[in-house]
């Protein structure tokens, strides 16, 4: 029950009580059309403006409904065209809203972590953080749809063994910076578990006492984006292979660092469940790792349980961080350098002002 009232919490993008007209506001896209949708007062008439870059100035937003009452526009936009959304009030307030998830062929999960509202007010912006699965099958035709996207810096944060498994395959000119680095995926906790029988509460606990190891297992990697992050060079991107584990052990770091409230990080984290999906086909996977192998030979009811994600995977890391740190904010400057200066620059650079 809990997971679908984050899914729920999630599927709504932006909410934000400050902005007296305008609220819950998301963006679907069904093929090449987006439906923009909003609650907003009664009879409140809302302005929507679309643009081609999350920074576009005010004289660049192009007018696509005028005096707009009932919640709800569509527009034709090919997958290929990615448009930011801007709603403007009667009073001249804005809310801007994104697709949550890019419609990049070849890569799973791949998401904007922009539009979420913080705990003081302010909301993190679009088209700067994203995060996505391995990156290893991207279709040679999207090169125009990542080019527009300006990534900069690209962390991998995937083991030696799957990254040689699985290399990243970027089209087109443009190639972003790409940081890894070599470590040997530990699973002897789940080999562990599998020795005696695995089924899905077994699974699931096999997970949950995973999860904090992350913590140390990539306090490295972690620690580099931070740096990347604020450095402030250009868009980036992180992801692992499947995009839900460690890089959502990343996101939740990113988005507590940034204010985003505890709720709403494990919202995001439970997309996942929605935006992923395990290939054990044997036509992908020419090259199969230990791993894989491993997943292939599983009953159906635990390959769901290790291609999804529970809030108790990730909320374990959070108690682990309390229990050795005794907080968050400690845990950032101690063990990935990130102090006072330091976050507040994170969050001027990355949150609307």
């Amino acid at each position: 029950m809990r997971l679908l009232a984050l899914l729920a919490s999630a599927s709504l993008l932006v909410s934000t009580s400050a902005f007296a007209q305008v609220s819950d506001a998301a963006v679907e896209r069904t093929g090449d059309t987006l439906t923009v949708t909003w609650k907003a007062s009664p009879n409140a008439a809302v302005d929507v403006l679309v643009a081609e870059r999350p920074d576009a100035p005010a004289s660049a937003l192009k007018l696509v409904s005028n005096d707009d009452r009932d919640g709800r526009h569509t527009l034709a936009a090919p997958a290929s065209r990615r448009l930011y959304v801007t709603l403007r009030g009667a009073k001249g307030e804005t809310l801007h809203v994104a697709e949550r998830v890019l419609p990049v062929e070849g890569v799973q999960n791949f998401r904007d972590v922009g539009g979420y509202r913080t705990i003081d007010g302010r909301r993190v912006r679009w088209g700067v953080i994203y995060r996505s699965a391995g990156l290893s099958q991207i279709a040679p035709g999207e090169a125009d749809e990542l080019g527009s996207l300006g990534i900069r810096t690209v962390h991998d944060l995937r083991s030696k063994g799957e990254r040689a498994n699985e290399p990243t395959r970027w089209p087109g000119a443009g190639q972003p910076i790409i940081k890894a680095r070599d470590y040997d995926m530990d699973m002897s906790g789940f080999a562990k578990a599998f020795a005696g029988g695995i089924n899905e509460t077994k699974a699931r606990q096999t997970f949950a006492a995973f999860y904090p190891g992350i913590l140390d297992s990539h306090r490295e990697q972690f620690r580099e984006l931070f740096q990347t992050l604020l450095s402030a060079e250009g868009p980036v991107l992180y992801h692992c292979s499947a995009g839900k584990d460690r890089t959502g052990v990343a996101t939740g770091l990113v988005l507590t660092a940034l204010g985003v409230p505890r709720e709403t990080v494990l919202a995001d984290y439970a997309l996942s469940n929605r935006y992923y999906r395990m290939n054990l086909s044997p036509a992908a996977n020419r090259a199969p790792t230990a791993e894989m192998r491993m997943f292939a030979s599983l009953p159906p009811e635990v390959v769901k349980v290790f291609q999804g994600v529970e809030p108790e995977y990730l909320e374990a890391v959070f108690d682990e961080i309390d229990r050795r740190h005794g907080g968050f904010d400690v845990y950032l400057q101690k063990e990935l350098g990130v102090g006072p200066a330091e976050l507040a620059k994170l969050k001027a650079t990355y949150l609307e002002q």
